[in-house]
Formats: C-alpha cells, sequence, structure tokens
C-alpha cells in the first residue's frame, strides 16, 4: 500500500506562490523608473561603504582617518570617477561625427570588394543601409538618451546621499522590525551576508574591470584605433557583465579595426589582444581574487543575465549578478525557502552563506 504521508506537492502553496512570482515581475516592469535607480543606489551605496571601511581601516602610524572625513574621500572618488567618464565621452562625441566620412568610403571600398564573393545585389543591399545611416540624428538621439541617463544617474546620487544620512538609524530600525532577540540577530546575520557578499563582488569586479580597460587600452593605443578611451571606458562597464561582456568588448573594437585600417592585421591584433587580455583576467585573475565565496551556478549566472536583461535592459544586466547574490543569501536562511539557494549555488553547499 502507497505511503500516504507523503505529499508530493501542496498545490495551493504552488498557485500562490505562481501568483506572487507574476505580481512580483509585473511590479518590476511596470515600476522600472523607480526601482531600477533605487536598486543602482543601493548598489553604489554598498560599494561607497566598502571604500570608507577601507579609509578607516587605513592607518599611517596609529592614526586613522576619522569616519567623516573617510566619507567625505568616498563620496569624492566616487563623484571624480563619475566626472571622468562624463569629460571622456563630451570630449569625444564630436570626432566620432567627424570620423563618419572617413569610415564610409572605407565602406564603400569594403562593399566593392564583397560584390566579388557575395553577389551584387546583397551588396548594394548592405551599401543603401550603410547610405540611409544619419549620424547628426543619431547622434541628437544618444544625446537625448544622455540627458535621461543625467536625469538618472541625479536622482541615484539622491538616493544614496539620503543612504549615508540614514546609516546610523538602520541597526535600530532592523531590531525593531521583529518581536525578539533571537530573530533581530538572525535578520541583522542576512543583512550583513547580503552586504558583505555584495560589497565583495562589486569591489573585486571594479578593481579587475579597471585592470582590463587599463590593459585592452595600451593595445588599442598600441594599434591606434580611433576613440580608444571610450572603447576602455566601455569595456571597463562591459566587464561587469559575464560572460556576454567579454565578448562584446572585443567584438566593437575589432569590427572598428577592418573598418579604420586598410590591412587586416590591426583587426587580427586587436582580436587576439583583447581576447588574451579577458581570458587572463576571466580565467586566471579574477578566480584568484574572487574565490569560490559567491558559489554561484555558472548557468545560473546566464539565466540571471537573460531574465534581468529582458526585464530592465542594459541596467538590467549589469545589476544581474549582485541582485541573485542577494537572492541567494536571503533564501540561505529561510529555511522555507533553502532550496532555492540550493539551486542557484555551484554545488549545493550553503556553509560559506550561512556561517
Amino acid at each position: 500500500m502507497p505511503d500516504q504521508s507523503i505529499q508530493i506537492w501542496n498545490l495551493p502553496v504552488l498557485a500562490l506562490q505562481i501568483l506572487a512570482f507574476g505580481v512580483v515581475l509585473t511590479a518590476l516592469v511596470v515600476g522600472q523608473s523607480f526601482l531600477m535607480p533605487l536598486a543602482i543606489a543601493v548598489l553604489v551605496w554598498s560599494i561607497l561603504q566598502a571604500v570608507i571601511e577601507r579609509i578607516v581601516h587605513f592607518k599611517i602610524g596609529n592614526v586613522s582617518a576619522p569616519r567623516w572625513l573617510a566619507t567625505l574621500i568616498g563620496v569624492g572618488l566616487i563623484v571624480a570617477a563619475f566626472l571622468f567618464v562624463i569629460d571622456i565621452l563630451a570630449s569625444q562625441a564630436d570626432a566620432v561625427a567627424a570620423a563618419w566620412p572617413r569610415y564610409y568610403e572605407r565602406l564603400e571600398s569594403l562593399f566593392a570588394k564583397a560584390v566579388e564573393w557575395m553577389g551584387q545585389d546583397v551588396a548594394e543591399e548592405a551599401q543603401d543601409a550603410v547610405t540611409n545611416i544619419d549620424v547628426s540624428s543619431q547622434l541628437s538621439g544618444f544625446i537625448g538618451s544622455a540627458g535621461s541617463i543625467l536625469i538618472n544617474a541625479v536622482l541615484v546620487g539622491i538616493y544614496v546621499g539620503f543612504l549615508i544620512a540614514e546609516r546610523g538609524f538602520i541597526p535600530r530600525k532592523l531590531a525593531a522590525l521583529v518581536p525578539n532577540d533571537g530573530d533581530a540577530k538572525e535578520l541583522h546575520n542576512i543583512v550583513s551576508s547580503v552586504g558583505h557578499s555584495v560589497r565583495r563582488y562589486m569591489g573585486v569586479k571594479t578593481i579587475v574591470s579597471v585592470g582590463t580597460a587599463l590593459a585592452s587600452y595600451i593595445v588599442l593605443r598600441w594599434i591606434g584605433l580611433d576613440f580608444a578611451e571610450t572603447w576602455a571606458l566601455l569595456i571597463f562597464l562591459l566587464n561587469y557583465i559575464p560572460n556576454v561582456g567579454s565578448i562584446l568588448a572585443v567584438v566593437f573594437p575589432a569590427l572598428l579595426a577592418l573598418i579604420q585600417f586598410d590591412t587586416f592585421w590591426p583587426f587580427l591584433v586587436i582580436a587576439v589582444g583583447l581576447t588574451s587580455v579577458h581570458f587572463f583576467v576571466g580565467n586566471v585573475l579574477e578566480p584568484q581574487l574572487m574565490g569560490s565565496s559567491l558559489n554561484l551556478s555558472s548557468f545560473v549566472v546566464i539565466m540571471s543575465l537573460t531574465f534581468w536583461g529582458v526585464v530592465w535592459g542594459l541596467a538590467g544586466m549589469f545589476l544581474a549578478v549582485p541582485i541573485t547574490v542577494m537572492l541567494m543569501i536571503v533564501c540561505a536562511h529561510v529555511p522555507s525557502m533553502r532550496w532555492i539557494a540550493i539551486l542557484l549555488s555551484r554545488d549545493g553547499e550553503l556553509g560559506r552563506i550561512t556561517s
């Protein structure tokens, strides 16, 4: 007689979970304009807290910086980095428009060669597509997008400012959320684990991204590729996107090399050089610095990258791994949701997360 005590699935609970997932997904899509800057602000604030802690613990002799001074230095570093990015983009915007006629002539010669093996019809269609590109309108659209990004950046800055101002009250608020000391301690452990893992991931990723961008800039500058500074900045940003970002960081500069130069070897050098840089960083340097502290499944990383990319676009792809890390840590501390953390992990071992 079969054991009736084993319940394979609780249908009411399953239906409730599906409904909750649908509500959350709808909220993420509908509330994107509000939730995305808030998520970025929390991430920036976490990085800022890591920088502040580093500065506070740095000593010259027996003297260390007070927290208020470390906060000012940390905020100054982030603002300086943001202004540096704006300066690079603004200084090369006109250069892109000025270089387009030269690129167009080069494309025409490439199309002439392509006719020999693609056929006249295909080459003419491709040439018409390039001819119809209006650089001025594209730049106008880019400027409009840049304006929207700037507004969101200001909003993120305001959020971060208020988070800094209320930092001292956060432990008190967390303690007031739960009825007893045991639950308060458990909640504090969850928040601390989430903060530590995210700060570690973003800190290591930032250092690695800076190194990748500098090494790539040396290769691009040595070859003489146009807009090497902008490409290095793009490579820095793309390095935050797992797997896909590294591919795009190689493909885009290599394609420009095909258009800019008359010979094939600059394309080959850039493709091989940037691929070598990303291979070394992704397979040697980053694992050494990051270790296995996140313990995230590679398949889960790709899935989260796809999901958040669909929901929040490019910004969601940057936020995919930190959000997944937060979800895994929270689920690891909640007994009824521990199975989710196990599925998200690489090897099912949660001891490093819950300890």
